[in-house]
Order: C-alpha cells, then sequence, then structure tokens
C-alpha cells in the first residue's frame, strides 16, 4: 500500500553526488568512456588556466544527441545499469557524467549536435543551491564554445568550468596553484594513454590533449626491441587472462625503464590488469590474491572481462576497482604464482647461468644469506667460491678476520635508502659481453692454482666457470688452458 512520496532535495543529493571518490584523471576518464560508446573516432581533452574560471573541455566528434536524449543523458540515473549493454558500451549507471564531473567542478555544461541541430545544457550547483530544484539551465558561459561544432557533422561538448576542486578561488597570478594545474592535468595525460592504450595502438581514436596526440603506454611493454615473454592465453570462466613476464631493467633504456614503470615505480605496477571492452579499468593490483613483492616486480597478468560480467565482478561507479568472482580466484592465483616464479627466476637469479647457457641454482655466488638465532638476516662470503677459497687456502688468518669485518658490515641501509630514492641505480646496471681484462686474468690465476694442485683439467674448467662473474661470459674459457 502506498505511504508518501519521499522526493529528494535537489541541494542535498547534488553536492552528494560531489563525494564518490573520483580524482581528476579517473573523473576525466569516465567521461572519454561516453565518447567511446558514442562512436567517437576523435577526443580533444583542452584546458586553460584563468585562475578560478579556468575550465576543462571534452570535445568528440561522436553521434552527438537530440534535445531528449542530451535532457536524459544530463538527469541522474538516467539509465538502468541492469539493461544488457551492447560489447562496446563502457557505460553502465547513467551516472558517470554527473558524479564524475560534480566531483570536480560545480558548473557543468554539455553541448551536443545531431541532425544540424546543436542543443546545449548546463548544471550550475551553485543555482540548485539556490532554487533546490533540479532545473537544468539552458545556457553557456562563451559563444565561443560552439565554433568547433561548425566543422563537425556530429559530436559532444563536455564543459567543466568553476573547478572549486581543483583551482578554488585562486586568482590568475597565483603561481603555486597554476604550477599544481598543470601538474595535475600531466597526470591525467599519462594516465589516459595507459587506460585507453588499446583504442590507441590500433587507430580507432585519436586522443588530443592540448591538440597534441597522445601515445599509448602499454603496461606490457610489447613495443620494446627485448619482448617479454608472453604466456598462452587462458580462458577462465568468462574471462580471458594472459602473462606477460617483462624483460630484465637491464635490457632496456633509462627511458623505457622510467615509462615502463610508470608514476610509481615498477614495484608497485605488478599484478594483474583487467580490461572491460578493451578499457584499462585496474592496474597493477594483485586483487587480494599476492602480495607485491621484489622478486615479482617483473610479472603482469591481462585479465579481459566483457561488460555483462560487471555485477560479478562488483564493477563500481568509478570504473576503477574490481572484484573477481570467489569461483574464479583460485584459477587467478594459480596463474599468479606461475608468472610470480616466472619474475623471480629473471629477477633473482641474473647471473646464475651455467656454462652451457642455461640456468642453474647451483652457481657458486659471492654472496649467501642466512638467518642467525634471532632470525636476521645476514649475508655471508661463499667460502666455497673459487677466488675466495683460494686466498683462504692460504692459511693467512687476517684473511678470515677481514671477511668476517666485511660481513658485519654490510651497508644494508645505505642499499635500501638508495633503492628507495631510485631503484634504477642498482637494476639499470649493463652486464657486458665481454670481460675485463683483470677478470680474465684472475680466472687464469685460479686455473693455475687448481692445476698446481692436481684437478683435472674439467673439473677446474667446471668449477671456475660454475661461479660468479666468470659464469656469464663464455670466452673466458679460452684462456683456461
Amino acid at each position: 500500500m502506498k505511504a508518501e512520496t519521499a522526493r529528494p532535495s535537489a541541494r542535498a543529493t547534488i553536492n552528494s553526488y560531489r563525494s564518490f571518490g573520483y580524482n581528476l584523471s579517473t573523473a576525466i576518464a569516465d567521461i572519454l568512456d561516453n565518447s567511446i560508446s558514442a562512436g567517437a573516432t576523435e577526443i580533444s581533452i583542452n584546458y586553460k588556466w584563468k585562475g578560478k574560471e579556468s575550465y576543462i573541455s571534452i570535445l568528440d566528434n561522436g553521434n552527438g544527441m537530440s534535445t531528449q536524449e542530451l535532457v536524459q543523458a544530463m538527469t541522474p540515473g538516467s539509465k538502468d545499469p541492469e539493461h544488457e549493454r551492447v560489447p562496446n558500451d563502457l557505460g553502465r549507471f547513467g551516472m558517470g557524467l554527473k558524479t564524475a564531473s560534480f566531483s570536480q567542478c560545480k558548473q557543468l555544461t554539455c553541448v551536443t549536435k545531431k541532425d544540424n541541430l546543436i542543443t546545449k545544457r548546463c548544471w550550475d550547483i551553485d543555482f540548485i543551491n539556490q532554487e533546490d530544484e533540479w532545473i537544468l539551465l539552458d545556457r553557456i558561459t562563451d559563444e565561443d564554445f560552439l565554433i568547433p561544432f561548425e566543422k563537425l557533422n556530429s559530436g559532444t561538448l563536455i564543459l567543466w568550468e568553476k573547478l572549486d576542486r581543483i583551482v578554488g578561488e585562486a586568482e590568475m597570478t597565483n603561481e603555486y596553484v597554476k604550477d599544481a594545474f598543470y601538474a595535475e592535468m600531466r597526470i591525467v595525460r599519462d594516465h589516459l594513454s595507459m587506460v585507453f592504450h588499446r583504442f590507441i595502438e590500433s587507430k580507432k581514436i585519436k586522443f588530443l590533449f592540448q591538440n597534441e596526440l597522445v601515445p599509448p603506454l602499454n603496461p606490457f611493454l610489447l613495443h620494446l626491441s627485448t619482448k617479454p615473454e608472453m604466456g598462452i592465453p587462458e580462458q577462465v570462466n568468462r574471462a580471458m587472462v594472459t602473462y606477460f613476464i617483462l624483460p630484465h631493467m637491464s635490457l632496456i633504456s633509462r627511458t623505457e625503464y622510467d615509462m615502463s614503470g610508470g608514476p610509481l615505480g615498477w614495484h608497485h605496477n605488478q599484478g594483474f590488469y583487467i580490461y572491460r571492452a578493451d578499457r584499462l579499468l585496474v592496474a597493477g593490483d594483485w586483487l587480494g590474491l599476492q602480495k607485491k613483492r621484489e622478486y615479482a616486480k617483473l610479472a603482469r597478468i591481462a585479465i579481459d572481462i566483457p561488460n555483462s560480467e560487471d555485477f560479478d565482478w562488483n564493477l563500481d561507479i568509478k570504473k576503477s576497482t574490481a572484484t573477481p568472482p570467489i569461483h574464479i580466484r583460485k584459477d587467478l592465483q594459480r596463474i599468479a604464482s606461475i608468472a610470480i616464479k616466472k619474475s623471480a627466476k629473471i629477477y633473482n637469479w641474473r647471473g646464475q647461468k651455467s656454462f652451457d647457457g642455461s640456468f642453474d641454482e647451483h652457481i657458486e655466488t659471492l654472496w649467501t644469506d642466512e638467518k642467525n638465532r634471532e632470525g636476521v638476516m645476514k649475508y655471508r662470503i661463499n667460502r666455497k667460491h673459487p677466488a675466495v677459497k683460494a686466498i683462504l687456502d692460504t692459511g693467512n688468518k687476517m684473511i678470515v678476520k677481514a671477511l668476517k669485518l666485511l660481513e658485519d658490515n654490510v651497508p644494508i641501509q645505505l642499499i635500501l635508502q638508495n633503492q628507495n630514492e631510485d631503484p634504477s641505480f642498482h637494476e639499470l646496471e649493463k652486464q657486458y659481453e665481454t670481460p675485463s681484462d683483470e677478470l680474465i686474468g684472475l680466472a687464469v690465476e685460479l686455473y693455475t692454482i687448481y692445476a698446481a694442485q692436481g684437478i683435472p683439467e674439467p673439473l677446474a674448467r667446471q668449477q671456475i666457470m660454475s661461479s660468479t662473474p666468470f659464469n656469464l661470459f663464455p670466452l673466458i674459457n679460452d684462456y683456461l688452458k
């Protein structure tokens, strides 16, 4: 039995839409989703610093909307999220245009052209707060914004003004806020280059940012001369899962290293990458199935889901978080374990190659690690390494004391400080193909010592060539005669 109609306050409701947790990058990406769903082949993002009168605009050449369609698009909750969507539809809740826009600005204007008719509508939060009514305005602050439509058969412009969440009431002369505004827009550009990289790579859509083409940022580094290892795509329920193992950082350039790490660095970019209709939703997250570890930094896994799986994956309104269904988590965890092991093999065992070029866990390294009785990890010089064993065999007790002194004073804090400040200090170190004269001389000297001890020639070679760093240079073997 009906009782009352509980109509929400326009003022209270529209202000609550401002708190859905968007940041500027995810908000703009949400607007671009609408342009893609509307069939756009070119999307232009522009912005201008004018202090508190700054603005951001997004113009596309999509299908455009009639007046009725525009009013519906500007109406909160205009689409039923349970309705079936066409496969390339990036929307779901019918809320993105409004919630994304209001999260960043107080004035949203939408101008659209269809069938040679240009229509405009505006939400002004200040006006709604004053009237407490859901009243759309038929206005635009500057007629110059309509000029691009003269060359478009159809399309839509989204205009954000009163950017209170970004620039506030800053005056145009405020250089601090101006620099922060520009820095935030650079972050947006990088975000879009990754989120929509598949559209850019396929040349389906051109994204222009301040009239410059946005390049694709593929998180799997498929463009590198040193290609990543790609696993066989595996169907897991309705998701397609493919793992990629990136090449070691030392095999790429500094520029590629910085771009591949992204804003947060290599450590944070490991994990799953969830795509929905080719649009990246989640980047670099183990989804609670694994922990982020240093030796897993080279493992990245693509998951492609159709938009029919939105509810099973708990897709949020911002389309920036998703949770895998319980019934496929075991398979995802299995694939993740495979990728992590492969990453660890490259990351931890770099340099542990046997004489025939294959990986060997029994390579004699210069350093080993072990836990003491208190559970503290200690690093020890490997007494079995040929070069170390040779000097220990001399019986000089000062050598033993010197090795112990080195072990007790490993500069762990300094190493960690440098690693945290910039991991590339260590990770970009190249491995040269030709050994130095000093290294060759040391190998020959060890070989001479082994020969004097009566060790057979093949065994002497094997012991030297199966220890670091001699194992990296097969050429050294030619000198052991």
